[in-house]
């Protein structure tokens, strides 16, 4: 063991061997999240919850650029908002909790509660599985004339969806996430709202999770209940599976007409809405671990870590050299004071009964992108000795004034590599191929080597939902998406399934 507190020295097991074990493992190593007692259901630990709040400023931050405002609607939706939408409601049917009473008595003999049969609710009550029914209802009322147009809302909140197969953040019965939701005046409109909040999410995927993803559109089998179009972004995981990231509806006007929504324009006409909605959830924070993360822990790109360097003195502590250590320390805070001024967020780890090895090691899995190690060796030559979690030898950084800038300097570095090694997988992971046989072949020996996925491919489409569920059925690949930066190249090829003429250029893979 590490001895000291500082965890055991166990290795985790590696990602060649058992992929999903994997990523569990580095979830508990990382102390990101736990097992609830509510099966399907997940404890946050304060560590994945800092990572969702960087997301989320850093997305609230640009949600709000976007022109839309921040409201909370209710957890609980009548039954019979739901049946209004019929696709909405035959999507999120089989998903959703029921509310039946609204409160329990002791049983005979005082032991154990049960519901009060005198309780009984008269509508039944969901748990929201997303929260479309219940904003329209609202929209309605708030809705008069083109004057309240565009009307642009968004909510922080948990939903509810029973799942049964679960796995932390990227599946779970109960998710943190953001809904958008907007009324507008013309379909034109509409669109462009959702394809910029499509922007924004892969924008925010790049710049702060260092991750890049394929913006597309969903083929009509897979696009969201109640939706015209389901645009997308899917990212590639090291495992050569994909990770559908985001997602942002255009919901034409099926809302609209469901909950009778409607505006008086200009010329004094009666006119449905058009809408949208959009969404990203923790699934964001599992999708981040799978990104960088190695055999041997978390890895954060700075840009979402919530400490982003950690300083260790090496030092017996106050009680043995009181002198000394007090020198020491003056020298620790002055060179932490320069990396707060050039804003890094860093701490000193002061636990003196805990020694140096296991706080590296503790450090290392839980993804601290710099080890900053200072010892009187070190304030006597004037330098910090500095690990970087990516890897690589350890080296020395001048102290003094400057020490802030050149930390901060070395983070941005950190995050533009760990960018680019992730572009390289992205594009490196994506093969284009007009032969059905080369996909399936290549599905078929990455899934027999026990390595996962292989990858994405690229391919000429003739769009049909029995030959797109015959290739879900004889490989497990589905759809992604269809691309928006590559359907002009459909035209004049033939589909690599069926042979007719092409309608898309389609991305096909294994995904989570």
């Amino acid at each position: 063991g590490g001895g000291g507190g500082g965890g055991g020295r166990q290795g985790l097991t590696p990602r060649a061997a058992d992929y999903s074990l994997w990523y569990q493992e580095v979830i508990q190593a990382a102390e990101l999240a736990d097992q609830s007692p509510v099966k399907g259901c997940m404890v946050i630990r304060p560590t994945g919850m800092a990572l969702w709040d960087a997301l989320r400023s850093a997305l609230d931050e640009r949600i709000k650029e976007s022109g839309a405002q921040n409201a909370y609607f209710p957890l609980f939706i009548p039954v019979s908002f739901l049946s209004k939408e019929a696709e909405h409601v035959e999507g999120f049917a089989k998903e959703c909790a029921v509310v039946t009473h609204h409160r329990l008595r002791s049983t005979e003999g005082g032991k154990a509660v049960e519901p009060d049969p005198d309780a009984e609710l008269e509508e039944p009550l969901i748990v929201r599985p997303t929260s479309e029914t219940m904003i329209w209802h609202m929209f309605q009322k708030w809705i008069m004339s083109y004057r309240d147009l565009p009307l642009k809302v968004n909510q922080w909140a948990n939903v509810v969806r029973w799942e049964l197969r679960t796995r932390p953040f990227l599946r779970s019965a109960e998710f943190l996430w953001q809904e958008g939701h907007t009324a507008h005046a013309t379909r034109e409109e509409a669109v462009e709202t959702a394809r910029q909040m499509l922007d924004v999410y892969a924008d925010v995927c790049r710049d702060v999770l260092a991750m890049p993803v394929v913006k597309g559109v969903k083929s009509p089998t897979e696009r969201f209940a109640g939706a015209d179009d389901t645009f997308t972004i899917e990212a590639l995981m090291q495992n050569g599976w994909a990770l559908q990231s985001g997602t942002s509806h255009f919901l034409g006007q099926n809302f609209a007409k469901a909950f009778d929504v409607t505006f008086s324009d200009d010329a004094n006409q009666q006119q449905h809405v058009w809408a949208t909605s959009w969404g990203v959830s923790t699934r964001l924070v599992g999708a981040l671990i799978m990104s960088h993360s190695d055999d041997s822990g978390l890895v954060l790109p700075p840009a979402v870590a919530p400490t982003q360097a950690v300083v260790v003195p090496i030092s017996p502590g106050p009680d043995k050299q009181p002198e000394q250590h007090a020198e020491l320390m003056a020298f620790v805070d002055a060179q932490v004071a320069s990396m707060r001024a050039a804003g890094v967020r860093v701490s000193i780890d002061t636990r003196w009964n805990v020694r140096p090895g296991p706080k590296f090691f503790e450090y290392e899995r839980k993804g601290v992108p710099l080890r900053i190690e200072a010892g009187p060796r070190d304030m006597a030559a004037g330098k910090l000795v500095v690990a970087r979690r990516t890897g690589g030898d350890k080296f020395d950084l001048p102290a003094g004034e400057g020490v802030g800038g050149a930390i901060a300097a070395e983070l941005d570095a950190m995050q533009g590599a760990l960018l680019a090694a992730a572009e390289a997988r992205l594009s490196d992971g994506t093969r284009e191929t007009d032969s059905y046989a080369e996909m399936a072949d290549a599905l078929a020996a990455a899934e027999g080597a026990g390595s996962g996925g292989a990858g994405l491919f690229l391919v000429p489409w003739f769009d049909d939902a029995a030959a797109e569920k015959s290739i879900k059925d004889e490989t497990k690949a589905t759809i992604r998406c269809f691309p928006l930066g590559e359907q002009h190249r459909a035209e004049g090829r033939v589909c690599f399934y069926s042979g007719k003429p092409a309608t898309h250029m389609a991305l096909f893979g294994r995904a989570f």
